[in-house]
């Protein structure tokens, strides 16, 4: 199994520039300390992620994908602050984020890398950090079916509203809503859940990441959509190619030192606790 890099002992960081990326609907007052902070310390905040030190993720984990994708063209890492509500990648309250940002400088925190999806649709290249969804095109749409292939060995039929590909990352996110499973961050694997399917044995399963899935998906009334982590959307024609694996790009969340994968299960997904 692939070890997150929680272990690592981590160097001091000169921080002089940022990139802050905001939800825009969270309470600016709760950082009134940190702005304050970054202009103490001379930090300046930049616009080119190319240009900064760190990226600052302001709201929810939705800001933090955004983010995500922005560190990856220039290997950047995230610091994310939760403005929003579950905070499930975004763990830093908005009054610890003074602490977290000292404690980062000072080589006190832990790196998680997050792996991404490589989606390739037609002569496009995406990367999801949660998921991708194929799916039927709106609530008066017919099902649609999905043939799914591992390395071109043929894996399923999937006739449905639709089927959920998700990361260890993703895993917490859309497809656990729709039955799939909890996957640990640290495996390299992706998870197949279907969406509503018309047979009851239609269940999800984990493959190697390794492997490269594609896809062939089709309908009565040619209403098949391709959601690339909720924010890019494409209409799918029959015969176009989408295929997908594990990426070796990857993001580094910069973590409080104490921070625990399962505790974050238990507290944020309430994870065993009792439905009495």
């Amino acid at each position: 199994m692939e070890k997150l890099e929680n272990s690592k002992v981590n160097k001091k960081n000169k921080v002089e520039k940022v990139r802050i990326i905001k939800s825009g609907y969270g309470n600016e007052d709760l950082l009134k300390d940190f702005y304050n902070y970054l202009k103490e310390r001379n930090i300046q905040e930049v616009f080119g992620v190319e240009q900064a030190d760190l990226i600052i993720s302001l709201g929810g984990d939705g800001t933090m994908l955004i983010a995500a994708k922005e560190a990856i063209r220039g290997n950047i890492p995230v610091l994310a602050i939760n403005m929003g509500s579950l905070g499930y990648l975004a763990e830093v309250k908005p009054q610890e984020a003074v602490q977290m940002m000292q404690d980062y400088e000072n080589g006190n925190y832990k790196t998680e890398e997050r792996s991404f999806l490589k989606v390739k649709y037609e002569d496009n290249v995406f990367y999801a950090l949660n998921e991708l969804v194929i799916t039927k095109g709106g609530h008066e749409a017919h099902l649609i079916q999905v043939e799914v292939y591992s390395n071109d060995a043929f894996v399923n039929k999937y006739r449905a509203d639709g089927i959920i590909v998700a990361t260890p990352t993703g895993s917490t996110a859309y497809s656990l809503s729709a039955g799939g499973s909890i996957v640990h961050p640290g495996l390299n694997a992706l998870t197949i859940t279907p969406l509503a399917p018309q047979s009851l044995t239609a269940r999800p399963i984990i493959v190697n990441g390794c492997e490269v899935l594609s896809f062939k998906a089709t309908s009565r009334d040619d209403a098949v959509h391709l959601n690339i982590d909720g924010n890019q959307w494409f209409q799918i024609k029959k015969g176009d190619l989408i295929s997908a694996r594990i990426s070796n790009k990857k993001v580094k969340i910069i973590k409080p030192v104490n921070s625990d994968y399962y505790s974050i299960l238990r507290q944020k997904l309430k994870w065993g606790d009792s439905v009495l």
